[in-house]
């Protein structure tokens, strides 16, 4: 299998960019000179193996994690990449975020996501231009949830139910807690 790219005006010039796995997941960079690929070898798997930045033109290949991947977003500015991580054993989603050559790559924050933000990122590649948890700046991130640790309630939430984060894409400031609320997004402007 493979991710192939094509002038709109002459397919049969279509090129291989990459080798993938039984599934994936693609999108493309601001600029248009990346794709940002998440694929996975085993199909009854529910997250992707690996994320790799993969130059349109020519270039080397960047794998940015080999570890579960459930959704990535392309930072407006093109120089970061944003991806949740998840860790099956605790019930929890980080919030990642790499510059796009590898480098610099974090744990924001982990939480245990809404339900309005699990059924998101479960068609992350559909929502990822109407409802990007990045600001138009590249500079911060908005997640909904409930902050690690935090147990649920039996009613699915925690005792003061889901709030709004905003995270710092550099990782230096702690998560501002803006209040309730299950789902948020950044305005285009």
């Amino acid at each position: 299998m493979g991710l192939y790219v094509a002038p709109i005006n002459d397919l049969g010039q279509a090129r291989k960019v990459i080798d993938v796995g039984a599934l994936t997941s693609f999108l493309w960079s601001p600029d248009g000179t990346q794709l940002a690929v998440a694929d996975q070898f085993n199909p009854r798997a529910a997250l992707y193996d690996r994320l790799m930045l993969v130059p349109v033109g020519s270039g080397l290949v960047t794998t940015l994690t080999t570890e579960d991947v459930l959704a990535f977003f392309w930072a407006p500015t093109g120089d970061k990449l944003a991806w949740v991580s998840v860790d099956p054993d605790a019930g929890e989603m980080g919030w990642m975020v790499s510059l796009t050559d590898g480098s610099d790559a974090k744990k924001l924050f982990s939480l245990i996501p809404s339900r309005e933000v699990a059924i998101m990122l479960g068609f992350f590649d559909q929502y990822a231009n109407s409802h990007s948890p990045w600001s138009p700046d590249g500079k911060s991130l908005v997640v909904a949830g409930s902050k690690s640790g935090t147990a649920r309630g039996s009613n699915g939430r925690t005792p003061t139910g889901d709030r709004i984060y905003v995270l710092d894409a550099e990782g230096g400031d702690e998560p501002v807690d803006l209040g309730a609320g299950v789902l948020a997004v950044w305005s285009w402007n």
